[in-house]
């Protein structure tokens, strides 16, 4: 890439700085929903849980991975995998805000919370379930753990009783497109890219070669060879769509949480 072709990607980031320094401010103090909005109406399905919690973690992860991948770029570090990587974990952090918050529906907003709260749970118990395998572990630490499972059991049939999407959460095949949906509305074109970047940024995050190829540049075959060369550098005109898409999601999400909360 020319000199102007990357000054030119590094100033569009650029001027992204601005809101990302505002949201992590934003995220170091605790934000409640007023009282009668509708958030404050979702959290009271499931008190144990508030909903709106459940949204300020994915919107304060996706801010702070975006601010990881800026750091590095501005370091002048550009990553042929890592930057992906944790772009797409800044996707599925903001898409899932926004596929919660989303729907007008309070059904459907809280159904979808819930199935979030639910994931979560269960993901704790499998981790639990796998600690409670360690040999070295006393009787009491076994016990302690087992309780922590019931515990968990009783909390995921808590938010299923209140109405959790039994189907859970689909990210691929539902969270991302819903959020690209909402976000770039009637186009169509950019919805389908922000579902192509999540599918081949899949394959940076499981380190496998077939997202790294499409970026790469190869040689061309040899006579006679079963195997060709290429080479793949780090890539701001790369790293700058899921970068771009990602933040745009961000910034609709931050938008709904702010509608959701104010008072009705």
């Amino acid at each position: 890439m020319s000199s102007e072709g990357h000054s030119a990607y590094f100033q569009h980031l650029e001027a992204y700085e601005g809101d990302l320094e505002g949201w992590r401010y934003r995220v170091q103090k605790l934000e409640r929903p007023e009282a009668r909005s509708q958030l404050d109406g979702d959290n009271a399905a499931f008190p144990y849980h508030p909903i709106s919690d459940v949204v300020r973690l994915c919107l304060a992860s996706a801010g702070e991975h975006l601010r990881l991948a800026w750091t590095a770029i501005k370091a002048g570090e550009l990553y042929p995998t890592a930057h992906f990587s944790t772009l797409r974990g800044a996707l599925v952090a903001a898409s899932q805000a926004v596929y919660i918050l989303g729907p007008e529906d309070t059904s459907l907003r809280r159904a979808r919370g819930l199935a979030v709260i639910v994931e979560s749970y269960k993901r704790l118990r499998q981790f639990h379930l796998e600690h409670l395998k360690i040999d070295a572990l006393t009787d009491y630490e076994k016990q302690q753990i087992k309780d922590q499972v019931q515990w968990l059991n009783g909390r995921i049939q808590g938010a299923v009783d209140a109405g959790a999407d039994k189907a859970g959460v689909n990210v691929s095949d539902k969270v991302i497109p819903y959020a690209a949906e909402l976000t770039y509305q009637s186009n169509v074109g950019l919805q389908h890219s922000v579902n192509l970047l999540w599918r081949q940024m899949s394959g940076d995050a499981h380190a496998l070669a077939w997202a790294l190829t499409l970026r790469a540049t190869l040689d061309g075959p040899k006579d006679g060879a079963l195997l060709t060369t290429g080479m793949a550098g780090g890539s701001l005109k790369d790293i700058s769509e899921p970068f771009e898409a990602s933040f745009r999601i961000l910034r609709r999400g931050w938008s709904l949480f702010d509608q959701r909360c104010e008072a009705c």
